[in-house]
């Protein structure tokens, strides 16, 4: 069996595109995935199936949720391995988040048509993209006072591709769940 996380986008969150959790395990259960656990409200489930087809795992998710849900719900699936390796290499070093810098990942639909120069910071230099990994971003947001430093438009108008973020603390609890019980 392969251990996978998948993100959903947009779920639960400000009162938008609400789903139990429980409905949401169910959801994967029935598509005959084992081991299936959700971690925080968000959308961030761990499962385990003996497909390999990162592409046909998503789009049976997809299609699921979309059925279930009435609309259109985007899902990033990564691997154990995956996840477990970024998070122990940790691209954020000794930074540390606080009230006034945040940081995230940010999970790529697919690979973005244009490279990405690193570090790409913004005009206002709120927020900075510090390194990537494969589909993932790593971006650190400062606050300016009386801006809001929400890196989503930046980075979708910047790059032309769908994405979703977890902060780096979510980040790491869902690979420490997803590790438990390993041999």
């Amino acid at each position: 069996m392969n251990k996978y996380i998948a993100f959903l986008r947009a779920v639960n969150v400000g009162g938008h595109n609400k789903i139990k959790m429980e409905d949401l395990k169910n959801l994967l259960i029935s598509l005959r995935y084992k081991n299936v656990q959700t971690v925080i409200q968000s959308g961030n489930v761990i499962f385990e199936t003996s497909d390999k087809n990162i592409k046909s795992i998503t789009g049976k998710i997809e299609n699921k949720l979309n059925g279930f849900m009435k609309k259109e719900i985007k899902v990033f699936v990564r691997t154990h391995s995956e996840l477990a390796k970024i998070v122990k290499e940790n691209p954020f070093g000794k930074t540390k988040a606080d009230d006034e810098l945040k940081t995230y990942v940010f999970f790529f639909y697919e690979e973005p048509a244009d490279k990405i120069k690193i570090p790409f910071v913004s005009a206002s230099g709120d927020v900075s993209v510090i390194k990537k990994i494969d589909l993932q971003l790593f971006i650190i947001v400062k606050k300016i006072p009386g801006k809001d430093s929400s890196p989503y438009d930046f980075i979708e108008k910047n790059f032309r591709v769908s994405v979703t973020a977890r902060n780096w603390n979510v980040v790491c609890k869902i690979a420490e769940k997803a590790s438990e019980n390993e041999l």
